[in-house]
């Protein structure tokens, strides 16, 4: 089985990023070519930006998740057995359980950050030195029972959605200057998920939650 780590926020702190992302409309209007966003994908030759017309909509410029699919990736453990993920359940929730609950909320944003990055995120402030320690610390557990470990690195960014083919460099600047402007209610991080991808032949990639580990109580 495939086994990766998340932190999965409150449902109430999710609906209020969705509330974000739907109150942001495409331009109405034409807007002259800059460089921007869409700078370094254009440099690549992928997703060139196309200018919108004047009665343009913003539906099919932004593949969003589900709620129950929004989550933060800590670290991913490849294909594990099922004896190997009961050890590797067990040393994580002993080390899970002495880490301190971060308070944070969601605030700013930002969009293809790196080469290769297509996604649209939502950015974490608050105790981001208590949640780093985690993002940090899931890996070193299980590096040390010998498994692999995703070697990149955690970073307190949720992933709100993904840019398409029609995605204009407009409508991307306003959906992070939205999520700039935001600043979310607080949140206490209480756990960390321990999250198992399902076989599909075809079609997105579907998980469960096998187990939220609580953090220490405060």
């Amino acid at each position: 089985m495939r086994l990766f780590a998340a932190i999965v926020p409150p449902r109430a702190v999710l609906d209020e990023l969705i509330k974000v992302l739907q109150s942001v409309d495409a331009p109405a209007e034409p807007a002259t070519p800059r460089r921007g966003l869409f700078g370094r994908r254009r440099a690549n030759g992928t997703h060139a930006a196309r200018q919108p017309e004047a009665s343009a909509a913003h539906e099919g410029e932004l593949d969003r998740p589900t709620a129950a699919e929004m989550y933060l990736p800590i670290t991913h453990f490849g294909n594990v057995t099922l004896g190997d993920s009961v050890q590797l359940a067990d040393a994580l929730r002993a080390d899970v359980a002495t880490w301190s609950r971060p308070e944070v909320h969601f605030s700013g944003g930002a969009a293809l950050e790196w080469p290769g990055d297509e996604s649209v995120w939502a950015k974490l402030d608050g105790d981001i030195d208590a949640l780093m320690t985690i993002g940090r610390g899931v890996p070193l557990v299980v590096q040390r029972l010998g498994f692999f470990v995703d070697r990149r690195q955690f970073r307190p960014w949720l992933s709100v959605g993904t840019i398409t083919a029609a995605t204009t460099a407009p409508y991307l600047e306003q959906l992070v200057g939205a999520l700039e402007a935001f600043r979310g209610q607080d949140w206490t991080v209480e756990s960390v998920s321990l999250m198992k991808r399902l076989p599909k032949a075809e079609g997105p990639v579907e998980f469960e939650e096998m187990e939220r580990m609580p953090l220490a109580a405060a």
